[in-house]
Protein backbone atom coordinates (compact mmCIF):
# COMPACT_ATOMS: atom_id res chain seq x y z
CA UNK A 1 0.00 0.00 0.00
CA UNK A 2 2.92 2.39 0.34
CA UNK A 3 4.62 1.44 -2.20
CA UNK A 4 1.53 2.54 -4.39
CA UNK A 5 0.79 5.63 -2.62
CA UNK A 6 4.49 6.80 -3.19
CA UNK A 7 4.71 5.67 -6.85
CA UNK A 8 0.74 7.61 -6.97
CA UNK A 9 2.43 10.52 -5.42
CA UNK A 10 5.70 10.78 -7.66
CA UNK A 11 6.53 13.23 -10.06
CA UNK A 12 6.25 10.76 -12.74
CA UNK A 13 2.40 9.94 -11.33
CA UNK A 14 1.42 13.15 -10.64
CA UNK A 15 -1.09 13.23 -13.68
CA UNK A 16 -2.61 9.75 -12.40
CA UNK A 17 -3.14 11.02 -9.35
CA UNK A 18 -4.65 14.21 -10.40
CA UNK A 19 -7.09 12.41 -12.10
CA UNK A 20 -8.03 9.96 -9.54
CA UNK A 21 -8.78 13.18 -6.86
CA UNK A 22 -10.95 14.46 -9.90
CA UNK A 23 -12.57 11.34 -10.43
CA UNK A 24 -13.62 10.82 -6.78
CA UNK A 25 -15.04 14.42 -6.69
CA UNK A 26 -16.51 14.50 -10.04
CA UNK A 27 -18.78 10.93 -8.21
CA UNK A 28 -19.51 12.56 -5.32
CA UNK A 29 -20.71 15.44 -7.05
CA UNK A 30 -22.82 12.89 -9.29
CA UNK A 31 -23.70 10.08 -6.25
CA UNK A 32 -22.25 8.33 -8.36
CA UNK A 33 -21.75 5.24 -5.70
CA UNK A 34 -20.52 2.79 -8.73
CA UNK A 35 -17.61 5.20 -9.54
CA UNK A 36 -16.59 4.92 -5.89
CA UNK A 37 -16.92 1.65 -5.55
CA UNK A 38 -14.17 1.35 -8.99
CA UNK A 39 -12.24 4.04 -7.13
CA UNK A 40 -11.86 2.25 -3.79
CA UNK A 41 -10.87 -1.07 -5.47
CA UNK A 42 -8.00 0.95 -7.10
CA UNK A 43 -6.56 2.25 -3.31
CA UNK A 44 -8.07 5.68 -4.16
CA UNK A 45 -7.17 7.46 -0.88
CA UNK A 46 -10.63 9.21 0.85
CA UNK A 47 -8.23 11.63 1.95
CA UNK A 48 -7.36 13.25 -0.96
CA UNK A 49 -8.35 16.62 -1.54
CA UNK A 50 -9.44 19.16 -4.14
CA UNK A 51 -7.24 22.91 -4.37
CA UNK A 52 -9.48 24.37 -1.62
CA UNK A 53 -8.40 21.84 0.83
CA UNK A 54 -11.93 19.50 0.27
CA UNK A 55 -12.28 15.84 1.12
CA UNK A 56 -14.88 13.83 -0.71
CA UNK A 57 -16.30 14.07 2.20
CA UNK A 58 -16.42 17.52 2.69
CA UNK A 59 -18.10 17.70 -0.68
CA UNK A 60 -20.50 15.53 -0.37
CA UNK A 61 -21.41 17.19 3.03
CA UNK A 62 -21.90 20.86 1.61
CA UNK A 63 -24.33 19.43 -1.24
CA UNK A 64 -26.53 17.57 1.41
CA UNK A 65 -25.93 13.88 0.01
CA UNK A 66 -26.81 11.70 2.96
CA UNK A 67 -25.95 8.65 1.22
CA UNK A 68 -23.02 9.63 -0.72
CA UNK A 69 -21.87 10.85 3.47
CA UNK A 70 -22.87 7.12 4.82
CA UNK A 71 -21.36 5.96 1.79
CA UNK A 72 -17.69 7.42 2.24
CA UNK A 73 -18.01 7.27 6.68
CA UNK A 74 -18.67 3.38 5.79
CA UNK A 75 -15.52 2.99 3.75
CA UNK A 76 -13.90 5.19 6.62
CA UNK A 77 -13.68 8.41 5.35
CA UNK A 78 -11.74 10.82 8.24
CA UNK A 79 -14.94 12.87 9.69
CA UNK A 80 -12.49 15.33 11.70
CA UNK A 81 -10.60 16.05 8.16
CA UNK A 82 -10.45 19.79 7.75
CA UNK A 83 -10.68 21.76 4.59
CA UNK A 84 -8.33 24.37 3.71
CA UNK A 85 -10.47 27.02 5.80
CA UNK A 86 -10.01 24.33 8.35
CA UNK A 87 -13.82 23.17 8.66
CA UNK A 88 -15.00 19.86 9.23
CA UNK A 89 -17.78 18.20 8.20
CA UNK A 90 -19.67 18.40 11.05
CA UNK A 91 -19.14 22.51 10.52
CA UNK A 92 -20.45 22.85 7.37
CA UNK A 93 -23.43 20.49 8.14
CA UNK A 94 -24.03 22.70 10.63
CA UNK A 95 -23.30 26.28 8.75
CA UNK A 96 -26.06 24.96 5.58
CA UNK A 97 -28.20 23.28 8.35
CA UNK A 98 -28.66 19.78 6.53
CA UNK A 99 -30.32 18.26 9.59
CA UNK A 100 -29.83 14.48 8.02
CA UNK A 101 -26.03 14.70 7.55
CA UNK A 102 -25.39 16.15 10.92
CA UNK A 103 -27.41 13.24 12.18
CA UNK A 104 -25.27 11.03 10.06
CA UNK A 105 -21.80 12.59 11.04
CA UNK A 106 -23.15 12.28 14.92
CA UNK A 107 -23.78 8.63 14.31
CA UNK A 108 -19.92 8.39 13.18
CA UNK A 109 -19.30 10.06 16.38
CA UNK A 110 -17.90 13.07 14.60
CA UNK A 111 -16.86 15.28 17.90
CA UNK A 112 -18.95 18.30 18.50
CA UNK A 113 -16.52 20.09 20.99
CA UNK A 114 -13.39 19.54 18.79
CA UNK A 115 -15.34 21.30 14.80
CA UNK A 116 -15.53 24.82 15.39
CA UNK A 117 -14.96 27.09 12.54
CA UNK A 118 -11.82 28.39 11.63
CA UNK A 119 -13.18 32.08 13.45
CA UNK A 120 -13.31 29.50 16.39
CA UNK A 121 -17.07 29.50 16.28
CA UNK A 122 -18.89 25.96 17.48
CA UNK A 123 -21.23 23.77 15.69
CA UNK A 124 -24.09 24.91 18.29
CA UNK A 125 -23.12 28.53 17.76
CA UNK A 126 -22.98 28.05 14.00
CA UNK A 127 -26.44 26.80 13.70
CA UNK A 128 -27.93 29.24 15.94
CA UNK A 129 -26.85 32.47 14.48
CA UNK A 130 -28.25 31.06 11.16
CA UNK A 131 -31.53 29.73 12.68
CA UNK A 132 -31.73 26.09 12.30
CA UNK A 133 -33.59 25.13 14.57
CA UNK A 134 -33.68 21.53 14.20
CA UNK A 135 -29.92 21.43 14.01
CA UNK A 136 -30.17 23.02 17.29
CA UNK A 137 -32.35 21.05 18.74
CA UNK A 138 -30.22 17.81 17.68
CA UNK A 139 -26.55 19.26 18.91
CA UNK A 140 -28.07 19.68 22.08
CA UNK A 141 -29.43 15.90 22.52
CA UNK A 142 -26.22 15.24 21.90
CA UNK A 143 -24.56 16.85 24.21
CA UNK A 144 -23.51 19.86 22.89
CA UNK A 145 -23.28 22.50 25.89
CA UNK A 146 -25.94 25.37 26.18
CA UNK A 147 -23.32 27.81 26.43
CA UNK A 148 -20.22 26.39 24.60
CA UNK A 149 -17.90 29.38 24.50
CA UNK A 150 -16.57 30.40 21.27
CA UNK A 151 -12.99 31.36 21.04
CA UNK A 152 -14.23 35.13 21.64
CA UNK A 153 -15.87 34.15 24.68
CA UNK A 154 -19.22 34.33 23.22
CA UNK A 155 -22.15 31.91 23.33
CA UNK A 156 -24.60 30.31 21.09
CA UNK A 157 -27.43 32.44 23.15
CA UNK A 158 -24.94 35.87 21.88
CA UNK A 159 -25.24 34.52 17.87
CA UNK A 160 -28.55 33.79 18.18
CA UNK A 161 -29.48 36.69 19.43
CA UNK A 162 -27.15 39.34 17.12
CA UNK A 163 -29.43 37.69 14.47
CA UNK A 164 -32.79 38.01 15.85
CA UNK A 165 -33.59 34.58 16.14
CA UNK A 166 -36.23 34.83 17.85
CA UNK A 167 -37.49 30.94 18.21
CA UNK A 168 -33.42 29.71 18.95
CA UNK A 169 -33.52 32.26 21.89
CA UNK A 170 -36.63 31.60 22.92
CA UNK A 171 -35.44 27.49 22.87
CA UNK A 172 -31.77 28.46 24.57
CA UNK A 173 -33.34 30.01 27.61
CA UNK A 174 -35.64 27.33 28.02
CA UNK A 175 -32.65 25.44 28.20
CA UNK A 176 -31.31 27.47 30.80
CA UNK A 177 -28.66 29.30 28.85
CA UNK A 178 -26.71 32.28 30.68
CA UNK A 179 -28.57 35.19 29.25
CA UNK A 180 -26.23 37.49 31.23
CA UNK A 181 -23.09 35.71 30.17
CA UNK A 182 -20.34 38.01 28.86
CA UNK A 183 -18.05 37.13 25.97
CA UNK A 184 -14.02 38.50 25.99
CA UNK A 185 -15.02 42.05 25.73
CA UNK A 186 -18.02 41.97 28.45
CA UNK A 187 -20.48 42.31 25.86
CA UNK A 188 -23.63 40.06 27.17
CA UNK A 189 -26.75 38.66 24.56
CA UNK A 190 -28.65 41.81 25.49
CA UNK A 191 -26.07 43.49 23.96
CA UNK A 192 -25.62 41.59 20.81
CA UNK A 193 -29.22 41.89 19.94
CA UNK A 194 -29.08 45.90 20.75
CA UNK A 195 -26.31 46.02 18.14
CA UNK A 196 -27.77 43.27 15.84
CA UNK A 197 -27.68 44.12 12.01
CA UNK A 198 -31.05 41.77 11.69
CA UNK A 199 -33.20 43.84 13.47
CA UNK A 200 -35.97 45.18 12.37
CA UNK A 201 -36.33 49.25 12.23
CA UNK A 202 -38.52 50.15 14.84
CA UNK A 203 -40.91 52.41 12.67
CA UNK A 204 -44.83 52.51 12.69
CA UNK A 205 -44.15 48.41 12.84
CA UNK A 206 -41.91 47.27 15.70
CA UNK A 207 -43.85 44.31 15.59
CA UNK A 208 -42.41 42.84 12.37
CA UNK A 209 -39.22 41.69 14.29
CA UNK A 210 -41.12 39.84 16.72
CA UNK A 211 -42.25 35.95 16.26
CA UNK A 212 -44.47 33.68 18.05
CA UNK A 213 -42.92 31.83 20.70
CA UNK A 214 -44.26 30.44 24.07
CA UNK A 215 -42.88 31.75 27.39
CA UNK A 216 -43.87 29.74 30.61
CA UNK A 217 -46.36 27.95 29.15
CA UNK A 218 -48.13 30.70 27.17
CA UNK A 219 -47.65 31.76 23.53
CA UNK A 220 -47.36 34.96 22.01
CA UNK A 221 -45.61 37.32 20.14
CA UNK A 222 -42.10 38.61 21.01
CA UNK A 223 -38.58 40.43 19.98
CA UNK A 224 -35.31 38.93 20.81
CA UNK A 225 -35.01 41.65 22.96
CA UNK A 226 -38.10 41.47 24.91
CA UNK A 227 -37.37 37.82 25.41
CA UNK A 228 -34.03 38.55 27.04
CA UNK A 229 -35.74 41.15 29.09
CA UNK A 230 -38.48 38.74 29.99
CA UNK A 231 -35.81 36.71 31.53
CA UNK A 232 -33.75 38.82 33.17
CA UNK A 233 -31.14 40.26 31.45
CA UNK A 234 -29.11 42.80 33.06
CA UNK A 235 -29.96 46.29 31.37
CA UNK A 236 -27.29 48.09 32.90
CA UNK A 237 -24.65 46.09 32.19
CA UNK A 238 -21.43 47.89 31.24
CA UNK A 239 -19.04 46.33 28.25
CA UNK A 240 -15.04 46.78 28.70
CA UNK A 241 -15.17 50.20 27.16
CA UNK A 242 -18.31 50.62 29.34
CA UNK A 243 -21.09 50.68 26.64
CA UNK A 244 -24.64 49.69 27.96
CA UNK A 245 -26.98 48.12 26.15
CA UNK A 246 -28.89 51.86 25.60
CA UNK A 247 -25.92 53.74 24.71
CA UNK A 248 -25.56 50.85 21.87
CA UNK A 249 -29.08 50.67 20.90
CA UNK A 250 -28.78 54.45 20.76
CA UNK A 251 -26.05 54.55 17.62
CA UNK A 252 -29.16 53.03 15.99
CA UNK A 253 -32.48 54.23 14.57
CA UNK A 254 -34.37 52.24 16.87
CA UNK A 255 -36.41 54.62 19.06
CA UNK A 256 -38.90 51.80 19.98
CA UNK A 257 -35.90 49.52 21.26
CA UNK A 258 -34.69 52.52 23.22
CA UNK A 259 -38.06 53.27 24.95
CA UNK A 260 -38.66 49.54 25.63
CA UNK A 261 -35.40 49.68 27.75
CA UNK A 262 -36.00 52.35 29.49
CA UNK A 263 -39.40 51.12 30.57
CA UNK A 264 -37.11 48.24 31.95
CA UNK A 265 -35.13 50.79 34.22
CA UNK A 266 -32.02 51.38 32.70
CA UNK A 267 -30.12 54.49 33.54
CA UNK A 268 -30.74 56.85 31.31
CA UNK A 269 -27.34 58.93 31.86
CA UNK A 270 -24.79 56.19 32.29
CA UNK A 271 -21.65 56.87 30.57
CA UNK A 272 -18.88 54.80 28.45
CA UNK A 273 -15.24 54.25 29.26
CA UNK A 274 -14.80 57.82 27.16
CA UNK A 275 -17.76 59.60 28.46
CA UNK A 276 -19.77 59.17 25.83
CA UNK A 277 -23.89 58.29 26.63
CA UNK A 278 -27.03 57.18 24.65
CA UNK A 279 -27.98 60.84 24.06
CA UNK A 280 -24.37 61.60 22.56
CA UNK A 281 -25.09 58.40 20.60
CA UNK A 282 -28.27 59.49 19.04
CA UNK A 283 -26.99 63.20 18.46
CA UNK A 284 -23.98 61.94 16.85
CA UNK A 285 -25.89 59.53 14.38
CA UNK A 286 -28.51 62.26 13.30
CA UNK A 287 -31.62 60.21 15.11
CA UNK A 288 -34.06 62.99 16.88
CA UNK A 289 -36.69 60.04 17.42
CA UNK A 290 -34.32 58.20 19.44
CA UNK A 291 -33.65 61.59 21.20
CA UNK A 292 -36.82 62.77 21.78
CA UNK A 293 -37.38 59.07 23.27
CA UNK A 294 -34.25 59.65 25.62
CA UNK A 295 -35.27 63.36 26.58
CA UNK A 296 -38.93 62.15 27.90
CA UNK A 297 -37.18 59.54 29.65
CA UNK A 298 -35.06 62.39 32.14
CA UNK A 299 -32.15 61.95 29.58
CA UNK A 300 -29.49 65.11 30.75
CA UNK A 301 -28.98 66.83 27.76
CA UNK A 302 -26.39 68.74 28.76
CA UNK A 303 -24.14 66.24 29.71
CA UNK A 304 -20.51 66.08 27.77
CA UNK A 305 -17.84 63.30 27.01
CA UNK A 306 -14.17 63.33 28.24
CA UNK A 307 -13.56 65.63 25.56
CA UNK A 308 -16.28 68.62 26.12
CA UNK A 309 -18.34 67.83 23.82
CA UNK A 310 -21.94 68.06 24.80
CA UNK A 311 -24.91 66.25 22.31
CA UNK A 312 -25.97 70.25 21.47
CA UNK A 313 -22.59 71.05 20.57
CA UNK A 314 -21.92 67.83 17.99
CA UNK A 315 -25.33 68.01 16.45
CA UNK A 316 -24.43 71.18 15.78
CA UNK A 317 -21.00 70.83 14.58
CA UNK A 318 -22.26 67.91 11.91
CA UNK A 319 -25.21 69.92 10.85
CA UNK A 320 -28.19 67.84 12.30
CA UNK A 321 -30.88 70.30 12.45
CA UNK A 322 -33.50 68.64 13.65
CA UNK A 323 -31.82 66.66 16.78
CA UNK A 324 -30.27 70.42 17.46
CA UNK A 325 -33.38 72.04 17.46
CA UNK A 326 -34.90 68.98 19.83
CA UNK A 327 -32.09 69.50 22.26
CA UNK A 328 -32.46 73.51 22.69
CA UNK A 329 -36.29 73.15 23.52
CA UNK A 330 -34.93 70.08 25.93
CA UNK A 331 -33.01 73.11 27.47
CA UNK A 332 -29.72 72.42 25.94
CA UNK A 333 -26.93 74.82 26.25
CA UNK A 334 -23.31 74.95 24.48
CA UNK A 335 -20.81 73.79 27.21
CA UNK A 336 -19.12 76.56 28.47
CA UNK A 337 -15.95 78.09 26.70
CA UNK A 338 -17.34 75.74 23.19
CA UNK A 339 -16.24 77.61 20.02
CA UNK A 340 -18.83 78.13 17.95
CA UNK A 341 -18.37 75.67 14.81
CA UNK A 342 -19.63 75.84 11.32
CA UNK A 343 -22.34 72.85 10.24
CA UNK A 344 -23.02 71.99 7.35
CA UNK A 345 -25.61 73.96 5.27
Amino acid sequence: MRRRWAKCCSRAHWHTWKLVIESGAQAVFMEDQVTLEHLIKQKANLESKDETGATPLHIAVTRNMPQTVSWLLRHRANCAAKDGDGYHALTWACIKGHLQVVKILLEANASIEEAASSNGKTPLSLAAERGHMEVVELLLAKQARVDQTNADGSTPLHAAAHQCEVEIVAFLLARKSMVNAADGEGWTPLMYATNSPAAVSDGPRPELGERKVQVDGVIGRKSTLELLLLHKADVNAQSIDGLSPLIIVSAHDRPHAAKQLLEAKAQVNMTGAKGQTAMLMAASNDFPTVAKTLVLGNADVNQANLKGESPLSVSEQLGFKDVADLLRNAGAQPPKGAKKKKGRK
